[in-house]
């Protein structure tokens, strides 16, 4: 039993909390671009390509915290931290919309924009 604990406590909550940070760094890059929107009348076409921007940010930043957190496999990390960041953004777009990334970046954007951005920050780290 204490190996399951010790899983839990080195794979399952680095990545948790490295997805917690991507969330926190959304959240303030997306009232930013509410802000510019609000501001500067963006198109949809510039708000998508904002948001897709923003996927891609928030993960390059948690795959670099994850990169510097696990000391190898570092693009592996990333990778998984960006795909997690990405398997809950979509369950939370489903349960709020009924539908996947609806109006929104096509959902296979979306994940390329999160593994990719994980990837590229665990990577640098």
């Amino acid at each position: 039993m204490e190996k399951g604990k010790n899983v839990i406590r080195e794979k399952v909550l680095p990545v948790a909390k490295t997805v917690a940070a991507a969330a926190v760094v959304t959240a303030v890059l997306l009232l930013i671009l509410a802000f510019l929107l609000y501001k500067l009348k963006f198109s949809d076409n510039i708000l998508m390509i904002g948001i897709g921007v923003i996927y891609f940010l928030a993960n390059f930043a948690a795959g670099f915290i994850i990169g510097k957190v696990k000391e190898q496999k570092r693009f592996i990390w990333g990778m998984a931290v960006g795909a997690s960041y990405f398997v809950i953004l979509a369950l939370v777009s489903f349960l709020v919309t009924q539908n996947l990334f609806q109006n929104g970046v096509p959902a296979p954007v979306g994940l390329i924009c999160c593994v990719l951005g994980g990837a590229l920050g665990g990577m640098v780290s």
